[in-house]
């Protein structure tokens, strides 16, 4: 079994006279933010935003956890609007990637996820901090997502890996629905896009076999496709039908996590089978992801990249 865990939790130096503690960090994010929305006099408040954020993901320590390895990488984007008296209404758009095991820096999409209904209050230069006891409309979007960005990496490196990271973002929508705040209510629809369900499943037993079959995509499929190609695609084939049984056998509604594999993973899945000869794998994927059933056929007749 292949796993990342390479490098040394932490490691004390000596410094004028002091010994100082450092931990490997656990986000390495890069961040953009949109203010073509905006008025010209509400984009000084925010003037800052890139910087702020950047300085607050990439120093911060989200989980009680030693981290081992390379940080995770991130790409966030804002969309800002709005902008009455310190006040803002935004998109956020996430995007990580897990190193593929392999020569060469490949990457693959983890989580593509979305914030479309974002409010807070925002000051230039703003001081931004770190409390799980405490709900700020701000900070706290951003902890749940990296929280959720932590727990999608480590349960790719090890079985159930993420399962405190995710514990801990139940936590913040708890926190948030204690507060009425905007998109953390715990009052949603099956299949719903929504923080709520999204914890309510990865911290549901039902869903361990599915997070260990994500576990399997990872380690015993892309991570082998460099060294074993003919193995790799076995065992990715032989996933996909248990994703399909688990659809069938376990699942009795719609699910956030299945769909959100999918927007990861449809395309890259798709270029891996592209005019493969074993239909039964297309078959599989339309039923476990109907709404690509275009793409399944697609990469069936080996259409892509034509």
């Amino acid at each position: 079994m292949l796993k990342r865990m390479l490098n040394v939790i932490a490691f004390i130096v000596l410094l004028t006279g002091n010994y100082i503690i450092a931990f490997s960090q656990e986000i390495k994010a890069e961040v953009s933010v949109n203010m073509e929305q905006l008025e010209f006099e509400a984009r000084t408040n925010v003037g800052t935003m890139k910087r702020d954020l950047e300085n607050y993901i990439n120093n911060q320590k989200f989980t009680q956890n030693d981290w081992e390895g390379d940080p995770v990488n991130v790409q966030m984007t804002i969309y800002l609007s709005g902008g009455y008296q310190n006040r803002y209404s935004a998109k956020l758009f996430v995007i990580s990637t897990r190193a593929i095991e392999g020569k060469g820096n490949r990457q693959s999409v983890n989580l593509k996820t979305f914030e479309d209904n974002w409010s807070f209050e925002y000051a230039l230069g703003a001081n931004l901090t770190y409390n799980s006891l405490r709900f700020d409309a701000f900070t706290s979007v951003i902890d749940y997502y990296m929280l959720l960005i932590i727990g999608y990496e480590l349960d790719t490196w090890e079985e159930l890996g993420g399962s405190s990271a995710f514990t801990e973002a139940r936590r913040i929508v708890e926190l948030g629905a204690s507060q009425n705040a905007s998109g953390f209510s715990t009052y949603s629809n099956p299949g719903e896009f929504t923080k709520y369900n999204i914890t309510s499943e990865l911290t549901n037993m039902r869903f361990h076999e599915f997070r260990k079959l994500i576990f399997a995509y990872y380690v015993d499929g892309l991570d082998m496709m460099e060294s074993s190609k003919t193995d790799a695609l076995n065992n990715l084939k032989n996933i996909i039908y248990n994703l399909a049984l688990f659809k069938k056998n376990k699942l009795v509604e719609s699910s956030v996590l299945l769909d959100m594999f999918f927007d990861s993973k449809a395309q890259e899945i798709a270029s891996i089978f592209n005019g493969h000869q074993d239909e039964n794998v297309f078959d599989n994927l339309k039923y476990i992801d109907p709404r690509n059933s275009t793409l399944w056929d697609d990469a069936k007749s080996g259409k892509l990249g034509n």
